[in-house]
């Protein structure tokens, strides 16, 4: 068992305090509670590394165990506020059958070292890492090119706690003789007390720790009684002095989703936020290494220089660190001069993609969006743009922000405590806030004729502009993850068995590429489907040169042309060596071979014919 832990409910000072309005200082942002929790956490892991090898970050979810359950009980929560709704939270949750929580733990950081009190601060002591977190509210944090404020983001870490709870159990950097320290904060409404004739009033925050015999303050656990409670509590272990911080949440809001689900959404946001910090290339000191976990089993991540759509954003990014690619430009403001950023766009075939039906997913069907960055690499936030006219093809842009001090600085006071935009109005008038509209303004205009320009191409255009490399023009998006292969088509269940009313052929889907005697084949896959009459007779394909979002039937300059050399059907459907395929009234899903040129990229065109000529 543990020393007597002690409840403090903080009381309001005689100059005031914000109180429960704490709880609405991280604003409105754009994505949920679990994937703003997770961006927010991981922001505050990048400004806390140290040292030459970047941190780990290790999320999990987990139900705690019986004699976990039983700790939390008897040990941590003897004590609960008087407030009746957050009694009520918590006592809810030390009663769940199955409590969940959901950690996110960092190794390789500083920690949450300086003083435990915000009053007490010695002369020469500069680190304010533990109050600025647990103590103050909206500190900023003095880290050169940081990912923002420090205090307003940890607002989220309540947001998905059904009891608004959390426990922190942080190792700090230095072996100094408070280095391990652990202690709770719940943040509740405020309320009141009757007391001799008055009304004390209270601010709504709570925490959980040892009491100061003095001024019965409460501090956290120290040393090898914070290594007693984070044991009994099941926090990851901190051997040979692994510095960091790890955040239990506290009845943690699965939303109804399954493990699996709970874990793939989970990735989805530490992707699509921090991508940049976990590519293979990314400088050790600034690389994230990453493992989540999902009631006891791994997750696996997958690496974002090979998932759509991330894979055209890596090569975008790197060419606008390189500043070598036909897409590349220079983001200016001409009054006063200043370079704001630099800008890369990579385009191509649109890669297969895994559904989750079951929420929103953060990736787009189709990329047409730039992703917005300061120099610390955090994605900001994805500017969208327009589409290509045919979606099979997309794009994606990454815009970095340049590091001269006066331009990074303008953009980062425009972010909001969310730091998920760039908001011009949070900025006076001046330098700083035209900056910010200049590059908003360009960048969203080139987001937005990116697509318009495509659609002005026609179809027999000679024209073009320069073709790339087959390596560049396909890429990740070609060597993606293989697909099914043709196999029989899984109706829709709310057709309710009934037929379409004509034949039909959805549009050809690129799967992967295939050699054949030093010849590069894409592969396509199409869906083809039969009305009452089966009167689909012929399939035809036809492969076109894709530029810039549109087919081009022919190109100056170009020796060859992609060309459909087969229609493979299976499970005994008819097959056939040529862009024709009889299917006297079959139906299923059917592979497209197109020999490709070596220097374009294709789409592909299906059509069915219910004569006898396609």
């Amino acid at each position: 068992m543990l020393r007597k832990v002690s409840l403090q409910s903080e009381a309001y000072g005689s100059t005031g305090n914000i109180g429960e309005n704490f709880r609405r200082l991280l604003g409105a942002p754009a994505l949920d509670a679990v994937q703003t929790v997770i961006r927010e956490a991981i922001q505050n892991v990048a400004d806390a590394a140290t040292g030459s090898a970047g941190p780990e970050v290790f999320i999990r979810v987990r139900t705690l165990s019986k004699t976990q359950q039983m700790a939390l009980r008897r040990d941590f929560f003897s004590s609960l506020p008087e407030e009746r709704k957050s009694r009520e939270q918590l006592q809810q949750f030390l009663e769940r059958a199955n409590p969940v929580v959901l950690e996110i733990c960092d190794f390789g950081t500083s920690g949450l070292g300086g003083p435990t009190r915000a009053d007490r601060i010695p002369e020469n002591e500069y680190r304010t890492d533990f109050i600025d977190f647990l103590r103050n509210i909206g500190t900023p944090r003095n880290v050169s090119h940081g990912g923002g404020t420090y205090g307003f983001g940890k607002v989220a870490l309540y947001r998905v706690s059904r009891c608004s709870t959390i426990i922190v159990d942080s190792l700090v950097q230095g072996g100094a003789p408070d280095s391990r320290r652990l202690i709770g904060c719940h943040i509740g409404s405020s309320y009141e007390v009757p007391e001799n004739g008055m009304r004390r009033r209270y601010t709504g925050r709570h925490w959980w720790g040892y009491a100061d015999p003095d001024d019965g303050v409460v501090d956290p656990m120290l040393d090898a009684d914070a290594t007693k409670a984070a044991t009994l509590l099941g926090f990851p272990e901190r051997p040979n002095g692994r510095s960091g911080t790890s955040i239990m949440i506290l009845d943690f809001d699965t939303e109804d989703l399954s493990p699996e689900l709970i874990g793939r959404k989970i990735v989805e946001t530490l992707l699509w936020n921090f991508w940049p910090r976990m590519l293979n290339d990314t400088p050790p000191a600034k690389r994230f290494s990453c493992r989540i976990e999902v009631e006891g089993k791994p997750v696996a991540i997958p690496e974002p220089e090979e998932m759509a759509p991330l894979h055209l954003f890596v090569k975008a990014l790197r060419n606008a660190e390189q500043k070598n690619s036909s897409d590349f430009s220079k983001i200016v403001c001409q009054r006063p001069q200043k370079h704001l950023g630099n800008l890369a766009i990579e385009k191509n075939l649109k890669a297969p993609r895994e559904n989750i039906p079951e929420w929103e997913s953060v990736f787009p069907p189709v990329s047409r969006h730039i992703a917005l960055m300061r120099p610390v690499k955090l994605v900001v936030k994805y500017l969208e743009g327009q589409s290509f006219p045919d979606e099979r093809i997309e794009w994606a842009g990454v815009f970095v922000v340049d590091g001269d001090e006066e331009v990074e600085r303008a953009f980062a006071d425009s972010e909001p405590p969310a730091h998920d935009d760039w908001i011009p109005d949070n900025l006076h008038k001046g330098h700083a806030k035209t900056f910010v509209n200049v590059a908003l303004r360009e960048l969203k205009q080139i987001a937005f004729n990116m697509g318009t320009a495509a659609r002005g191409h026609a179809p027999q255009s000679s024209a073009t502009p320069p073709l790339a490399k087959v390596a560049s023009r396909l890429g990740a998006a070609l060597a993606g993850p293989d697909g099914e292969g043709a196999g029989p088509v899984h109706k829709d269940r709310s057709t309710n068995g009934k037929r379409p009313l004509r034949a039909g052929v959805s549009k050809p889907v690129f799967m992967r590429l295939e050699s054949e005697n030093g010849q590069i084949l894409a592969v396509f896959r199409a869906d083809v489907h039969q009305d009452a009459q089966q009167s689909g007779l012929i399939l035809t394909a036809k492969a076109s040169v894709a530029i810039d979002g549109a087919p081009a039937n022919t190109i100056a300059g170009m020796a060859s042309m992609p060309q459909v050399v087969g229609i493979r059907g299976a499970y005994g459907a008819p097959s056939s060596k040529t862009d024709r395929l009889e299917l006297n009234g079959t139906e299923g899903t059917f592979e497209i071979v197109v020999r490709m040129p070596p220097d374009a990229a294709a789409i592909v065109e299906a059509t069915i014919s219910t004569g006898g000529q396609a």
